[in-house]
């Protein structure tokens, strides 16, 4: 396998999302992780904050992608309470940038955005409390608006939105019913299962028009990593079978499903914990 690809593919895990560049924003009004969880018991709760508070269900990409606006290319979604002391916890940030942008836990967090300035960020806080700097920038449609400074804005809820003031404002306009919601990626969603802690979706892959990407604990000490194109390059499906042939020699289960004569192609690859690099690593490019 070509390892400059696996190395792009892990950095791009990050990449794909705001998050580095909202901690990067926050870190230095952290300390150490046990000051900040002194600094959370002390913390008021959400009531402090007026207005309407924004609320979503938040378990998975599909939930994320019920609350964003048209016109997002790149999609992610985690559930770092799952995602710990597990092989996938590569993937993740350091848990003391988890507390920095609150000052309490995100347990959960999903990012969209695209190329013409709108992203967002939308995460679950345990607990939810109110113990960072901010200033009521505006309120809009009955939420407030808080400011952290810079251009980034906070919507307290469940779950807690964090962007620009124009990307937070069209969220809300979705999730109100007065903009239309992304429906972009609702064939490639349809051959996704719900539970996977880590999900990726981006239509700016140059192997596919739409990629799809997860991890997943399976819970009997095995991983899987399942990958579903829609419209793939040929080069792209030669790869698939290529690997396929030769996956048992390298410890990995295949299951693949190509339908629609090449339009979709969904694979899934399970390996058990201690091959679970060879199984991250497994590209199709």
């Amino acid at each position: 396998m070509n390892q400059k690809y696996g190395a792009i593919f892990l950095a791009a895990i990050m990449v794909m999302s705001i998050f580095s560049y909202f901690v990067a924003s926050f870190i230095g009004d952290s300390n150490d992780v046990e000051d900040t969880v002194t600094d959370v018991q002390d913390a008021p709760g959400f009531e402090v904050i007026d207005g309407t508070h924004f609320s979503a269900d938040l378990n998975s990409i599909s939930d994320g992608l019920a609350i964003t606006p048209e016109g997002v290319t790149n999609i992610a979604y985690v559930d770092y309470a799952r995602v710990y002391n597990t092989p996938l916890q590569v993937f993740a940030p350091n848990i003391t940038d988890l507390y920095s942008v609150y000052n309490t836990l995100i347990v959960k967090r999903y990012s969209a955005s695209n190329s013409d300035d709108f992203a967002f960020e939308a995460h679950v806080l345990n607990p939810e409390t109110v113990g960072f700097e901010y200033m009521v920038a505006d309120s809009y449609n009955g939420y407030e608006i808080l400011s952290r400074g810079g251009d980034l804005y906070n919507v307290i809820g469940t779950p807690t939105l964090l962007g620009s003031a124009s990307s937070l404002t069209k969220v809300i306009d979705v999730s109100s019913g007065t903009a239309n919601v992304s429906t972009e990626y609702s064939e490639i969603m349809s051959y996704v299962d719900s539970g996977a802690e880590y999900q990726m979706l981006s239509s700016e892959d140059l192997i596919a028009d739409q990629h799809y990407v997860e991890f997943r604990n399976m819970g009997d000490g095995n991983y899987s990593k399942t990958e579903v194109f829609l419209n793939p390059l040929d080069t792209t499906l030669d790869k698939i079978i290529s690997l396929e042939d030769n996956s048992t020699e390298r410890n990995l289960m295949y299951d693949v499903e190509i339908v629609d004569e090449g339009r979709i192609a969904k694979v899934v690859v399970t390996a058990n914990t201690s091959n679970f690099y060879s199984l991250a690593m497994e590209q199709y490019y």
